[in-house]
């Protein structure tokens, strides 16, 4: 699709406000705000929501039969009474179990490599810490929102290669074909005012990146504007002209979609989303909501129910007439009056600290289960330290068996994305490489068996011939470049070789002659 042509377009556009209203409501858990969770769900159900966002407001859980425009009641868009001031409490399970779920799938980088020794050496150089930190971010994002978008990006001043940037699907205006993603456009606001908001769309395509920039409302999109008219987009007309039409000369996109898993079953009958992925929270934000009531009460409980003191008013202490009296809690000694038989008493309330905790770990392990995980996962259910990785995998199954249906998006979307990456480095940066020549992505185990269980299998297989030396180093090396595999197998045999010659034993003088 080309750049809208500007004009009075609604902005975003119309058929997507579905799925940002959505985005909204998972943004809201993810983000742990307070304020933002009872202003989405304070307008849930308000007449001014669309009716499609208010039905995706009423259907909080899983069959649901409540109508659009009645949402069921929740605790986050409950009302305060009048007078009465806010102890609601926030506990962030949410970013707990998207945190969760970007550290099952890059707490290692994953591996990337291919037949082409010139590809391999540019390979090696984009897995450096700052590319595992973009994909460990993406991740996370990912299982909030359901999924997110990634680009190539590049800058002569700042860096000799391109890298990857993060796009949240709240500011993307997908196109496809079939399942495919065919392009899309980002959108930034660069200004906003009371009366105008100027915003730079980026339409990513098969062979092109497109720039336009716009002023209009906060609602329409507005005429096109030459991008030499805003310093900020200046530089764009200086390289692509007033055009803003760069030619990448490549069969790939230099964007990707992750959906986070499918098929999205909030969205099945909303068409422009069908593609899109299902976020963690899909389907358990009535079951949050209610973690939040408990955790509150929990709070309320052990406020109201904090020790209380009665005393009499003859040990009260007072500054002087018209200064007020007080009780100096620190002071351990006091007279005795005469005629006074009532003391200091102490109001000790019995908690139900216990029913509380109970019904708290119910309601965890029921969102945690939902969203795809295992409890063991986020250290509960007291692991001991001495489990073997054999062990720790058979507790977390369901975690990693959520970890295995992630990496099915994850691997093809960033073999094509490093294609991306190694062709704009070959386009704008002169490198060699070979894209064409394909990549593979390995990615690590999810539990890493201890250094004593794999020298103890090592010990076995390698001896016995089940494994060669170079395996045996990778297996226990599997960071390592193919060179210090090399080296090191190379050190091992010249050890071994000076290890026999040291233990054959000496010659024999020649005897003398009789």
């Amino acid at each position: 699709m080309p750049l809208p042509a500007g004009g009075e377009i609604p902005w975003p556009p119309p058929e997507l406000e579905p799925v940002a209203y959505k985005l909204t409501e998972w943004s809201a858990w993810y983000s742990g705000d307070s304020n933002a969770l009872t202003s989405f769900y304070s307008m849930a159900g308000s007449a001014s929501v669309p009716t499609a966002q208010r039905f995706f407001a009423s259907d909080k859980s899983r069959g649901s039969a409540s109508g659009p425009g009645s949402p069921a009641r929740t605790f986050w868009g409950a009302p305060l009474e009048p007078g009465q001031q806010r102890t609601k409490l926030h506990a962030p399970l949410a970013a707990d179990i998207a945190e969760l779920s970007a550290n099952l799938l890059f707490g290692d980088m994953p591996k990337f490599t291919s037949t082409d020794s010139a590809t391999q050496k540019e390979l090696d150089a984009f897995q450096t810490d700052g590319m595992h930190a973009s994909l460990r971010e993406a991740a996370e994002t990912c299982a909030a929102l359901g999924g997110i978008f990634l680009k190539v990006v590049w800058d002569k001043t700042l860096s000799d290669r391109p890298w990857l940037c993060t796009v949240s699907p709240e500011l993307a205006v997908p196109s496809w074909s079939w399942d495919r993603l065919r392009d899309v456009a980002f959108w930034t606001v660069l200004y906003q005012d009371e009366d105008d908001t100027l915003r730079l769309l980026e339409l990513h395509e098969v062979g092109s990146i497109s720039y336009g920039l716009y002023k209009g409302t906060v609602t329409e999109l507005g005429e096109r504007m030459p991008l030499s008219a805003y310093e900020g987009t200046a530089d764009l007309a200086e390289l692509y002209g007033e055009s803003g039409v760069m030619l990448t000369k490549l069969p790939w996109l230099t964007a990707a979609y992750v959906p986070n898993v499918k098929p999205n079953r909030v969205w099945q009958g909303v068409r422009c989303a069908t593609n899109l992925g299902r976020s963690d929270f899909a389907g358990v934000e009535s079951l949050m909501d209610e973690y939040d009531e408990w955790h509150t009460a929990l709070q309320r409980e052990l406020r109201i129910k904090k020790p209380r003191i009665h005393v009499p008013q003859a040990m009260m202490e007072t500054d002087g007439p018209g200064q007020g009296a007080y009780f100096n809690l620190d002071r351990e000694v006091y007279v005795g009056v005469m005629g006074l038989e009532a003391g200091i008493q102490v109001d000790q309330f019995s908690l139900a600290v216990n029913e509380h905790l109970t019904v708290l770990e119910a309601l965890f392990e029921d969102i945690v289960s939902s969203a795809g995980y295992s409890v063991q996962s986020f250290g509960r259910k007291g692991e001991g330290s001495d489990q073997t990785a054999y062990e720790v995998q058979a507790r977390k199954e369901q975690s990693l068996t959520t970890r295995g249906q992630k990496i099915l998006y994850w691997r093809p979307a960033l073999q094509h994305l490093f294609q991306a990456l190694l062709g704009i480095n070959r386009e704008v940066f002169g490198t060699t490489s070979n894209p064409e020549a394909g990549i593979d992505v390995e990615f690590p185990a999810a539990v890493q068996p201890s250094m004593q269980e794999l020298a103890q299998n090592l010990a076995l297989l390698v001896p016995a011939k089940a494994m060669s030396r170079r395996l045996g180093v990778q297996t226990l090396h599997p960071a390592w470049t193919k060179e210090q595999v090399d080296e090191e197998v190379a050190a091992i045999q010249a050890e071994e070789q000076a290890s026999l010659m040291a233990a054959r034993p000496a010659p024999e003088p020649p005897a003398l002659p009789q």
